[in-house]
């Protein structure tokens, strides 16, 4: 049931590809607000075909996503592209904007706040401006505000597209493999800045992860899938390695 402080909500989700794969299988979950969620499973299992149901980058076979009580799969035009204000998206691949500026990229997460012409052309308000420096304090990257995007390291790329999510001013962020790219002390500091989303902005997080470790270290609540089904969703303080680790054990690769 979606309440007040229900930011997300799975019900009855189901995609089937044009090749007959089924990749999400009744998938029914509600997240409220607030709440970091990791979802963990092998490549393949449907995480990323679950993530980018939300955001409408793939459509769905059946089913309702529900953002702040709004059905995504019946908005279009003006009302999506407001809709999709809400909700931050984090890639593993970083999808920045590699010769243009620290600046520039963080900016770029205002995108939608204003007319075609006027991102073209960069003119971002003044206001905005001294956003994403207060963006990129949260951080520690206002340093590199008029450095090139090429001339980061991968762990500082991914917090510059942690603060360009920021600057939507999102109620929800979703992550994809994040870390999977970096070495694990950059993938630590990686999880504490989306931890912080939660813990100082109240952000819903829901984020795709391989590793269990970082599941049970940073999230509240872990979700396992196992070809597009959902065959595990408990509290992390409640759960453990062993039993994660079974959600591996019997999915296809």
């Amino acid at each position: 049931m979606v309440t007040a402080e229900t930011v997300l909500e799975f019900q009855h989700v189901s995609k089937r590809y044009r090749n007959g794969v089924l990749g999400l299988d009744d998938i029914n979950f509600s997240v409220p607000k607030g709440q970091f969620v990791a979802v963990v499973g092998l490549s393949g299992a449907g995480k990323s075909t679950l993530l980018n149901s939300v955001n409408r980058m793939i459509e769905i076979t059946n089913g309702s996503v529900l953002v702040n009580g709004q059905d995504v799969t019946k908005v279009r035009g003006r009302k999506l592209r407001h809709m999709r204000r809400q909700i931050g998206m984090i890639f593993q691949g970083f999808n920045l904007v590699e010769r243009a500026t620290v600046q520039k990229n963080v900016l770029a997460g205002r995108t939608g706040y204003y007319p075609t012409w006027k991102t073209l052309l960069g003119w971002y308000s003044t206001q905005d401006q001294a956003l994403a420096v207060e963006q990129l304090k949260k951080v520690n990257l206002v340093q590199k505000l008029y450095q090139r995007a090429d001339q980061l390291s991968g762990g500082q790329k991914q917090r510059v597209a942690i603060a360009r999510t920021l600057m939507q001013d999102p109620t929800l962020v979703l992550a994809d493999e994040p870390v999977a790219s970096l070495d694990p002390k950059t993938s630590t500091g990686v999880m504490r800045d989306l931890y912080n989303l939660k813990k100082y902005e109240k952000i819903t997080v829901l984020v795709n992860l391989h590793s269990v470790e970082l599941a049970l270290k940073y999230a509240d609540r872990i979700i396992g899938l196992r070809d597009g089904r959902i065959v595990y969703d408990r509290a992390a303080d409640q759960s453990n390695q062993a039993e994660l680790q079974e959600i591996y054990e019997h999915g296809k690769e």
